[in-house]
């Protein structure tokens, strides 16, 4: 869907959604980037006016972006910088008039001058005595005239949707910049909403256009009038033409805002210079292709590795890598499940693991090998935890706010990738990879394997217009990627089985997710991490884990993250209503590895564990399951017939829609509100009498990790995508 103009205020609510007043600061006790802190942060004081600047990574050559125009600050560089300091000694710095820096009154205090001193104090601060500079848009002018007039200190030059000059002789464009500073004066939500959506120019830009809006919102029309004229008038073309060292020129030949013949102006003045253009490219590369940003970055100023080992191609043994989301511990069981029966057909196969807790724990302890460099991954279980509430998690705008986690990772499996030999890749649910190597499939480089247990993201909150928007706009991307390189997928597998998937549609106009479903994935039913038939014996399963048969068990139970706390509590406080109606009973609360055991008060026949390894042996012999409303553990419960309540995450789409529609496909949708908890004796009379109802589940195939296992063996052995 190609973004189209709307007006005030339509386009923020559907889009950028509720903002803060408008100059609102950013906070000064946080790094603007959620996957990686500064080695040192700090103001420069130039003048009376204090200048925020970071230094991020430790190791490697000085790079430093300059501040662009000041509708944006340094936060738009979080699909960029995060990757780049694990190569580089990274220099950010917000310009006067937004970010973290001062907002000083009056034209006067705003120049190309002051831009231009200001950053290199920034420099001299930071302790960058040779230093590779990139300048986005505006910041061209400051880096281009810097290069010239420094060139000791400079060692490298890129810029990126840039210009070397800022005249108005041109008729055209003094009209145009009038109109616009127009626009800015009267009518400061109209100029954001055109501004953004002229430099966002891309289909599927709404997350990048939703971010420059909350960027724009630390300034205002005032701060940014006096920004904007010191920023027109500035001509560095000569100094251009003086520069030595290797420039690097970066333009999109789409740019709605800087025309590309400006980009090939550089090009043609620096002698020697590079140009990389983006085909179809609009205005900032950095924010909305942060993939090929980076890596031309890395390679323009790092160069290739000095040293590596290169393995003849029939001495490399035979190796994958399975990507497995950390998001809970039922990934990497299911994961582990398929991967010993990939094993069974492959067993020459080293299988390397690429997650991050709480998942690794769980593979290192079953003695999966970890790939060293998952050190360097973003946690998204940590992310889904900081934007949950009580017991209640949009997934939608989860996912949709995990876009520089996604860009972060994604840049770390092309290292490995690059740096090492696999003859197969496997993602779980890896939607950092399937998007971005949709995004850049020039990158694949072995053959892929996507899994699944759900498709199609869905809106949950009845008339929120914007959140159903943009839920349509994620799924048409992703089918737009699919349609277009379908080949990307080796094979696509659905874990589940056909009538798990829902029979919505992916939104307005789009295709029903079922059908879709039907052309594009393979089927290979629900992969449970055990044969039910092992664990069929109760009593030996009691007795090995230290229940006695005359005690009634309960298992109460979130996962591997924390956004289940709450629910714990209430089950805790209900928990001496159902003790007084059941002497025997027992109640285990297993709080996961990210949760302390502190927060519940003592009590008899309460116990408190952080972790139970292979928690299914424990749920197989209970006589009752208080669980989240998540697939793994569920469908755990129903394989080995327990009765079992499920409390699903609030506005979670997964959880609300997807599993529970498999849960009632198998007889055992065993859901409570969570609303329900708030009354403690309603959920000991719920949960009893869930106890003692008969088990009528489907039963639940027990080959679905070996169907699964024998689909990525034939792409393994080139035999075509199975369906």
């Amino acid at each position: 869907m190609a973004s189209t103009p709307r007006p005030w205020p339509e386009r923020f609510d559907r889009i950028a959604g509720p903002l803060p007043a408008p100059g609102a600061v950013p906070r000064s006790d946080a790094s603007p980037y959620e996957t990686v802190q500064p080695e040192r942060e700090g103001f420069v004081d130039r003048d009376g006016v204090k200048l925020w600047y970071a230094v991020w990574g430790d190791h490697g050559p000085w790079l430093a972006f300059a501040p662009p125009l000041q509708i944006v600050h340094s936060e738009m560089l979080k699909g960029a910088v995060p990757y780049l300091s694990q190569h580089f000694r990274v220099i950010t710095t917000d310009g006067r008039g937004n970010g973290r820096s001062d907002r000083p009154d009056g034209q006067a205090a705003y120049s190309f001058d002051h831009f231009s001193a200001d950053f290199v104090a920034v420099l001299d601060a930071a302790g960058a005595e040779r230093v590779a500079l990139v300048g986005i848009s505006a910041g061209a002018l400051t880096v281009l005239r810097l290069a010239a007039e420094q060139p000791a200190r400079v060692s490298h030059v890129i810029v990126a949707g840039g210009f070397a000059d800022s005249l108005t002789a041109d008729e055209r464009l003094a009209r145009r910049l009038k109109a616009e500073a127009e626009l800015l004066h009267n009518d400061w939500p109209a100029y954001v909403d055109w501004f953004m959506d002229i430099i966002f120019s891309e289909p599927h830009s709404t997350k990048p256009y939703e971010d420059g809006v909350h960027f724009a919102w630390a300034t205002c029309a005032e701060w940014l009038g006096w920004c904007r004229q010191a920023w027109v008038g500035n001509d560095v073309r000569e100094l251009a033409r003086r520069i030595t060292c290797p420039t690097l020129v970066i333009h999109g030949d789409n740019d709605k805002r800087v025309p590309y013949a400006k980009g090939e102006e550089i090009h043609a003045l620096v002698p020697g210079s590079v140009m990389l253009t983006i085909a179809g490219g609009g205005h900032v590369t950095a924010a909305r292709d942060p993939v090929v940003f980076n890596r031309a970055l890395r390679e323009f100023v790092a160069g290739a590795p000095r040293g590596r080992t290169w393995t003849r191609a029939m001495k490399r043994p035979r190796r994958a890598l399975f990507i497995s989301s950390p998001i809970g511990l039922g990934h990497a069981q299911r994961d582990l499940a398929i991967a010993r029966e990939l094993r069974k057909l492959q067993p020459d196969l080293a299988i390397d693991w690429f997650t991050v807790e709480p998942a690794a724990t769980y593979l290192e302890r079953e003695g999966e090998r970890l790939h060293p460099i998952t050190r360097r991954l973003a946690n998204e279980s940590r992310h889904f935890e900081q934007v949950a509430g009580e017991h209640d998690l949009s997934a939608f705008f989860a996912l949709r706010t995990m876009d520089e986690i996604m860009s972060h990772n994604f840049m770390t499996f092309v290292d490995l990738m690059e740096a090492e030999h696999y003859d197969l890749v496997i993602g779980d649910e890896a939607w950092d990879v399937d998007y971005h190597y949709h995004e850049n499939p020039e990158l694949k480089r072995q053959p892929y394997v996507f899994l699944t247990d759900f498709v199609g993201c869905l809106p949950m909150e009845e008339g929120n217009e914007r959140e159903a928007a943009l839920c349509a706009d994620r799924n048409a991307d992703d089918l737009e990627h699919v349609a277009r390189y379908p080949y990307l997928r080796d094979t696509a597998i659905f874990v589940g089985n056909r009538e798990d998937v829902t029979e919505q549609t992916f939104g307005p106009g789009l295709p029903v997710i079922r059908e879709w479903t039907d052309r594009n994935f393979c089927y290979c039913g629900y992969c449970l991490p055990f044969d039910p038939r092992a664990l069929a014996d109760t009593e030996r399963l009691r007795a090995q884990h230290g229940y006695r048969s005359d005690e009634k068990i309960a298992i109460a139970a979130i996962g591997g993250t924390s956004t289940g706390a709450h629910l714990l509590q209430r089950i805790a406080a209900a928990f001496p209503r159902m003790k007084r109606e059941l002497p025997e009973l027992r109640l285990i609360l297993v709080t996961g590895p990210r949760l302390s055991t502190d927060a519940f008060e003592p009590m008899p026949g309460l116990e408190v564990r952080p972790y139970v390894h292979n928690l299914y042996e424990h749920l197989a012999c209970c006589d009752l399951a208080l669980v989240q409303g998540g697939l793994s553990t569920t469908m755990e419960l129903v394989a080995t017939r327990r009765p079992f309540l499920s409390f699903p995450l609030q506005r979670h789409f997964e959880q609300c829609v997807h599993v529970r529609k498999r849960l009632a496909n198998y007889a055992a949708d065993c859901s409570m509100d969570y609303a329900a908890t708030l009354d403690p004796d309603a959920v000991a009379r719920r949960a009893l009498a869930a106890m003692h109802e008969p088990v009528c589940y489907r039963p639940v195939e027990t080959d679905g990790a070996a169907r699964a296992a024998l689909r990525i063996a034939q792409v393994l052995d080139n035999r075509g995508w199975a369906r």
